[in-house]
């Protein structure tokens, strides 16, 4: 990055945090029971920190403990857990998040209260005495979910939360504490969920306490808002017909260009916490929710465009269409996958590395070899914190700006769908495939599903049309066991460059194979940390020149960028047709299925 951008985009970011509770060279510790103990509210918070602050330097350590009451639980009384857990750290910034444990999901019973009370307050105490001029948020008990589900008795057990959480609305300005309320703006959400869509519902909190990663998305939104954090990711404006860049707020903004297209190359000094929409949960959970709009602003605005569709590509890669209104009163962006996405996604996955490692090292090394006097357990300890350390640098090294290369182009060149979701329309089976000729291709409610008709035979199943440089869109969804694959330029025969559906012992997602072609030089991307082993995942395919360039996108992240040496397809052919795979003979588990569904297509030059 030159020293001119370094410095646009210092001043560009000035003030940006000016009310946020957090600062740089802080050191937080997240201290709860075991719903902080799950990772996932307070991993979004990091993320959220590295990614919306690059530059700064603040440490965090996740010290939840399933079970934890006020005094105490599994991991020792309460004042061993903060001896051993928190103060050791010298956090400049302690979260507490106890309570559901400590109203045992019962009526709320006065004395049950007191030992709340009185334990919270020991809590504040102690950590005041250890670590003077800590600042302490308190957080008032995320939901019981009694939206979904009827409440186990009059008032529910949320109500009996409310009530705590309403104790430590009391407490915190006698005792200078921050509060957060992660209680009411979830239960909000799942009411709002609840009415689009009452099963789905469920899912966001599946056993009434335990959230899954949608419903920590917005506990985690919750806890930001209590500490001022700012909403905006970046924001641009451009009068098109002015032909000049109006505005930018936490970006830089150079190379503006205009003529058919309208485009510019921008340097946000943030990046948008990676929400995947693609899950139905965590989008139900999304759009019952003010997450986008308070949290993760990353605005485009285009106004003087000329009336009619504009479809907008990030480095080439499509992002969405929207027609001139839309442009004009502005779009978010950090609703999609762009590739701004994409480098917060690899970020947040690194946050999850470095905070199970620390959890490691401190759930299966230090607390229960503590007393065994091991010569070897300090330095294994040591050693982890070294990886530990090593994963912070790869996360805020994966954080820092880069430049992106926009561009609004006329017209709607969005995906096509090839599948009507119904029936085989539009496919059909090859006869002369030497995987066989199954016909165990059925459609039902919007998914084609794949499996071997008989034992050993497989085959596979082609589009009538021919393509030549196209991008695929697709969600599968394979049982574990099954050798698939997405075949690209393909023969009737087969004979086709494969994007690896394989997922199996030694299997790949994502990868290259030449299927049945001579001198393709094979490739096997690193792809299990991005693929999800229950429910769908999504998968993006491109090819395009007549010798080969394929990348393949696995939940939004590129994980293959391959280039052939030299055409090998059969015939040296520029085009052919679109297959998918049932692998014939032993590599497919009895019974086995492979399930495909939203399958698009998008021509290109």
């Amino acid at each position: 990055m030159s020293r001119t951008l370094l410095i646009t985009l210092l001043l560009a970011c000035s003030g940006f945090a000016q009310d946020f509770h957090l600062k740089d060279g802080d050191r937080v510790v997240f201290f709860g029971d075991s719903i902080t103990d799950q990772r996932l509210y307070t991993t979004f918070v990091e993320t959220y920190v590295v990614t919306r602050f690059p530059n700064w330097d603040v440490t965090f350590v996740h010290s939840g403990w399933g079970g934890d009451r006020v005094t105490g639980g599994a991991g020792g009384g309460i004042d061993e857990r903060l001896a051993r857990d928190v103060i050791p750290f010298k956090p400049s910034v302690v979260t507490i998040m106890l309570g559901m444990n400590d109203g045992r999901v019962r009526a709320f019973d006065n004395q049950i209260f007191e030992i709340y009370s009185n334990g919270y307050k020991h809590i504040i105490e102690r950590l005041k005495t250890a670590i003077p001029g800590v600042r302490i948020t308190a957080i008032e008990p995320s939901p019981f979910d009694d939206v979904t589900r009827r409440p186990l008795f009059p008032g529910g057990y949320n109500g009996v939360l409310l009530r705590y959480g309403k104790f430590l609305q009391e407490l915190a300005p006698a005792q200078g504490l921050t509060i957060a309320d992660l209680n009411r703006p979830v239960t909000a959400m799942l009411e709002k969920a609840n009415r689009a869509d009452p099963e789905l519902a469920k899912k966001i909190i599946p056993d009434r306490v335990h959230p899954r990663e949608a419903g920590h998305l917005i506990m985690a939104e919750s806890l930001l808002k209590g500490w001022h954090a700012p909403g905006l990711v970046s924001s641009v404006e451009i009068d098109a017909r002015a032909r000049r860049v109006v505005n930018s707020e936490n970006t830089a903004v150079i190379n503006a260009g205009f003529g058919p297209s309208v485009s510019w190359t921008q340097t946000d000094s943030a990046l948008p916490v990676p929400v995947d929409m693609d899950d139905e949960v965590m989008a139900l959970t999304v759009k019952s929710s003010d997450f986008l709009d308070a949290m993760n602003r990353q605005m485009v605005k285009v106004t003087g465009l000329a009336p009619g569709k504009h479809t907008l590509r990030a480095d080439g890669e499509e992002v969405l269409t929207a027609d001139a209104g839309e442009w004009a009163r502005g779009v978010n962006l950090a609703g999609y996958k762009t590739p701004m996405w994409e480098q917060a996604a690899r970020v947040h996955a690194l946050t999850l590395k470095r905070a199970n490692a620390h959890n490691v090292r401190w759930r299966n090394f230090q607390v229960p070899l503590q007393y065994d006097n091991l010569s070897s357990l300090q330095p294994t300890l040591t050693a982890i914190d070294g990886v530990d350390a090593d994963l912070r640098r790869e996360q805020h090294a994966a954080a820092q700006p880069r430049p992106h290369h926009f561009e609004l182009v006329p017209g709607d060149t969005q995906f096509q769908s090839i599948f009507n979701g119904q029936d085989l329309t539009g496919w059909h089976i090859s006869q002369t495939n030497h995987h066989g000729d199954t016909q165990g291709w059925n459609v039902k409610s919007g998914v084609l599903t794949a499996t071997q008709d008989r034992p050993k035979n497989g085959g596979i199943l082609l589009t009538t049309r021919k393509y030549r440089n196209f991008e695929i869109s697709l969600d599968v969804r394979p049982d574990y066991g099954c050798d698939s694959g997405l075949f690209l330029r393909s023969s009737e025969k087969g004979e086709a460059y494969q994007v690896l559906l394989d997922y199996l012992d030694g299997g790949a997602i994502g990868g290259i194979y030449g299927e049945k072609l001579t001198g393709v030089q094979s490739f096997v991307p690193h792809w299990q940390e991005v693929f999800k082993r229950t429910g769908w995942n999504h998968l993006k395919a491109r090819i395009e020149g007549d010798v080969p360039h394929i990348q393949v996108w696995l939940n939004g992240i590129r994980v293959t960028d391959w280039r052939d040496s030299a055409n090998h397809a059969a015939g040296g052919a520029v085009d052919g047709m679109v297959a998918l795979q049932v692998h014939g003979g032993n590599r497919w588990i009895p019974g086995g299925k492979h399930r495909f569904r939203n399958i698009m297509i998008r021509e290109l030059p």
